[in-house]
């Protein structure tokens, strides 16, 4: 097993009712069950996409830039954009 370091944490009496019923369910330890929420969202994390994927939407024509990198450019070089 890994090593283990102790540390306290602020929760919600009502989580913490809903995580002692889990534990008392399964026949283990109120620590065994937040170590796994623990882990699972730390798996969850890693599988997440970049967050900048999705950050920008637009209207104006398909989402497939690379078909349209020319047209991109020329209006952003006209714009002086490309100046600052």
């Amino acid at each position: 097993m890994a090593k283990m370091s102790r540390t306290t944490i602020m929760a919600p009496d009502d989580l913490l009712d809903r995580l002692r019923a889990i534990a008392r369910e399964e026949g283990v330890s109120l620590g065994a069950v937040i170590r796994e929420a623990l882990e699972w969202r730390a798996c969850q994390r890693r599988k997440r996409p970049p967050s900048f994927i999705g950050a920008v939407e637009s209207d104006d024509g398909p989402g497939d830039t690379s078909e349209r990198v020319d047209e991109i450019l020329d209006g952003y070089y006209r714009s002086g954009a490309a100046h600052l």
